[in-house]
């Protein structure tokens, strides 16, 4: 299997959140199904609201719900509906980023406006006081237009592009951290501590924060973009404040841009008066852990290698193995490999027995001094290509057939040098078979019923002819 390139690593080293990232953009579906997963741990949310959060649902239309909640009348509904619908038309007949959804074109026309608030955090009351009304306007149109603006030459105050910034988010058809994910930033602040299973008062902030993580991941990826611009500027503020200089701390930002990016459109203050405080304090947590919450969690980074680990290895088994443009250095040597293996079996198994040979050899010498010693030994010398040591040794071929065990040390010589004996011809020009033995007379003791079948002792004209051979009647044996 191919490994990952040099490039691929030096990106993976670089962006920890590499693979987070391959994965989300390759297969969005699977990437949802991972952190859906990582999320159930830390939310307790109903399937209908887990896949709202995931993206895998539409979302409800929040003007019907709006409008049924109200029990107006049908011709009512009617015309709210058409009057909404006219609207939405005629802003997407626009050209412009306020009012319209986000792209990216509008994602950088504000990019102008956050680039130069990076530089003025210092100043007192920064997103608190609010700017001229007639110089925003003109910032809007601008804006609007497309062109770019040099907002260094002090044409806008840093209050009026900080109030811009703010009517951007609020203009926004949808909040910038999505209406589906409203119901689980309900949920984080009410994640606490526990001490000998009890559950304290003090937050659970690494839970949060993994929380926080996960749902920005699911995020579209314009939206992402734009909240860490945004969250990187306010944290950038709230430091600021720790020098005495804007009197802009965390939480006093995060009363006036939560309404902006979290607040769903759909919902009035009488709505939200039970979870205004909760909802401002999570976006106070979210901008002070800036710094964090747009990393991937430890075990989603595990998740997502193993997932394109698991990919190569089955694309690796997919290839052809006998494709050799593709084949790797470690498949050619294992290919090498088999193509010398049968070589060495057959040195192996002529190496086992010259083995077995000698150790015969041995066992002969070895034996006392005798006649049956001699006969061995004699037997040895005769075939000498089958003497361990001498310059004939060589391997016997191994022939087929039934193995009949031998009763002795001189059947089994015998066995094994009779197929090298060379062969003799008789008298007729046939080639005798050495392996077969004389053939001994039929006993005369035969049982009744039985035929026997004998040569004839008559020999005709010729030397080579053929023997004759005749049938005996059989013959009742005498008592």
């Amino acid at each position: 299997m191919d490994g990952p390139s040099v490039q691929t690593i030096s990106q993976a080293i670089s962006n920890p959140d590499y693979w987070v990232d391959k994965l989300r953009f390759e297969d969005p579906e699977t990437f949802k199904e991972l952190c859906g997963g990582l999320l159930t741990r830390f939310l307790d949310l109903p399937g209908p609201e887990l896949s709202r959060v995931l993206g895998t649902s539409p979302v409800k239309d929040n003007r019907r719900r709006f409008l049924a909640r109200k029990k107006v009348t049908q011709q009512a509904e009617n015309t709210v509906l058409a009057t909404w619908l006219a609207l939405r038309k005629l802003k997407s007949e626009q050209s412009g980023v306020f009012g319209a959804p986000l792209t990216e074109e509008g994602l950088a026309q504000i990019h102008q406006l956050i680039d130069f608030l990076g530089n003025h955090t210092h100043v007192e009351g920064i997103f608190r006081i609010p700017g001229n009304s007639h110089r925003q306007q003109r910032l809007k149109d601008n804006l609007n237009s497309g062109v770019d603006i040099d907002l260094e030459l002090g044409e806008f105050t840093p209050h009026d592009v900080a109030s811009v910034l703010k009517i951007f988010l609020g203009e926004l058809p949808e909040p910038l951290l999505t209406t589906r994910h409203y119901p689980a930033y309900l949920q984080v602040p009410d994640m606490m501590l526990f001490e000998k299973s009890v559950k304290t008062d003090k937050p659970n902030k690494e839970r949060q924060i993994e929380t926080y993580q996960l749902l920005f991941w699911l995020l579209p990826n314009v939206n992402r973009k734009l909240l860490q611009a945004v969250l990187s500027l306010l944290y950038k503020t709230a430091q600021a404040q720790k020098d005495h200089k804007n009197r802009m701390s965390a939480h006093n930002l995060g009363v006036m841009f939560a309404p902006h990016v979290l607040w769903p459109r759909s919902l009035t203050i009488a709505d939200l008066k039970d979870n205004v405080n909760k909802l401002n304090g999570a976006v106070a947590f979210i901008i002070k852990h800036s710094q964090r919450v747009f990393l991937a969690p430890v075990q989603l980074r595990a998740q997502c290698r193993l997932y394109f680990a698991a990919k190569e290895k089955s694309e690796a088994q997919q290839k052809p193995a006998s494709s050799d443009d593709t084949a790797s250095p470690s498949d050619e040597v294992a290919q090498t490999r088999a193509k010398k293996r049968p070589h060495e079996d057959a040195a192996e198994s002529k190496t086992q027995t010259d083995l077995a040979l000698a150790q015969l050899y041995a066992h002969v010498q070895a034996m006392p001094d005798s006649h049956k010693k001699r006969k061995y030994v004699k037997q040895f010398n005769e075939h000498s290509n089958c003497t361990p040591g001498s310059p004939n040794h060589k391997v016997l071929p191994r022939t087929r057939g039934k193995h009949v065990r031998s009763k002795s040390w001189g059947a089994a010589i015998t066995k094994l040098f009779a197929s090298n004996k060379p062969q003799t011809q008789t008298r007729s020009g046939a080639h005798s078979d050495p392996r077969k033995s004389s053939q001994t007379p039929t006993s005369d003791r035969v049982e009744p019923g039985s035929a026997v079948t004998q040569r004839s002792t008559h020999r005709g004209p010729s030397v080579g002819a053929p023997k004759k051979l005749r049938t005996l009647p059989l013959q009742p044996r005498k008592l």
